[in-house]
């Protein structure tokens, strides 16, 4: 009886923290960037302050990198977003009498159908508003850049200190909680500059390819390749679906076919040869966690939550890891162990997988 209480009132804590956390979003989705560009940047900051420079230079000359590489995709894709946004109208004018044409012919081979219907099964409006609330619900997160930044900044030259002052917090066991922190540190870097190369050569590979292919608003496609690969699973389908759809609304079946080859060949290149060579079988998780993962944190944070989705549940399990009662959650989100597993445990996660993308 005991336990089934003590497991409701879990139950209802955790509950009480989604429900809160939810409310919460517009407070915690920057203050998870920062925290998660701060990690980032450290190994960076370490690495001057290693080679002689002060600390508060180190600091200021990783922010102001910081500051070049945000701002430039998002000056570069501005003039190409805003040409999108005037051809809509002519796009929406092309997709409805491509729609009328069709359902002309299904009429005339003796198919009746619901114009209206297919309107509203087929409304492109549905995918720009997709596209256009992800790359709003990232730009407004962004809108925030000067306090993402300052935060980053202040936890970046608070880290210094952060060993002496746990180790008068928790005197005896900071060094356990400061190399468990430290493995923690070292996974989500690894994870954020392996998938940060990954994403930047499929944008390059990508955008090379629309270049080629001559279509219209390639920095803006390029750089929805670049933001979407970071979302597991789908976000490289994702990526490809308005520049696919748009060339079917130009009536080329050539560019069409040519751009569904190049999406498919890049990400299939990329993502099944050079990313686990680059990302190593480091992340443990399993499918079914980085899809579940993929929901829950959209749900909660938005199109940043859909970003961050990987390093929160790697967060999460390494947490669940280290908590006696919670073993069993580590266990659901690790990537399944190998087939000679001998006789270990079956309550060690296998941390040697990496999430599929």
């Amino acid at each position: 009886m005991t336990d089934l209480r003590d497991t409701l009132v879990s139950i209802a804590a955790l509950a009480v923290i989604i429900v809160g956390a939810r409310y919460a979003s517009p407070l915690l989705v920057p203050f998870l960037l920062s925290l998660f560009l701060a990690i980032v940047c450290g190994s960076s900051v370490n690495h001057l302050y290693e080679r002689g420079w002060p600390h508060w230079l180190a600091v200021s000359g990783v922010i102001a990198l910081v500051v070049a590489l945000l701002a430039a995709p998002f000056l570069m894709v501005g003039s190409s977003l805003a040409e999108f946004r005037e051809a809509l109208p002519q796009y929406q004018q092309q997709f409805l009498s491509l729609l009328d044409s069709v359902t002309q012919w299904l009429a005339a081979h003796g198919v009746e159908v619901n114009e209206n219907a297919l309107q509203t099964a087929f409304n492109p409006g549905r995918a720009v508003a997709f596209f256009g609330g992800f790359v709003g619900g990232v730009g407004d997160t962004f809108s925030n850049v000067f306090i993402i930044l300052l935060t980053v900044a202040f936890l970046l030259v608070d880290a210094g200190s952060f060993p002496r002052k746990l180790q008068l917090s928790r005197p005896g066991r900071h060094q356990e909680i400061l190399a468990t922190l430290q493995e923690l540190v070292r996974q989500m870097n690894e994870y954020f500059v392996a998938k940060a190369l990954v994403s930047l050569l499929t944008a390059m590979l990508i955008g090379a390819g629309l270049y080629l292919l001559d279509v219209r608003f390639i920095s803006l496609w390029t750089l929805l390749a670049f933001l979407l690969n970071f979302i597991p699973v789908i976000g490289s389908i994702i990526a490809a679906i308005p520049v696919v759809a748009l060339s079917l609304l130009e009536l080329d079946p050539t560019l069409t076919l040519l751009l569904v080859l190049l999406y498919v060949s890049v990400n299939t290149v990329v993502g099944n040869i050079i990313e686990p060579a680059w990302m190593g079988h480091r992340m443990g998780l399993s499918t079914l966690a980085v899809f579940l993962s993929l929901i829950f944190w959209g749900w909660m944070f938005g199109p940043v939550g859909t970003l961050l989705s990987v390093p929160l549940t790697m967060v999460l399990r390494f947490i669940a890891e280290r908590s006696p009662g919670a073993t069993w959650v580590a266990v659901l989100l690790s990537a399944p162990p190998p087939a000679n597993t001998g006789q270990e445990s079956p309550t060690k996660p296998d941390t040697s997988g990496a999430p599929p993308e």
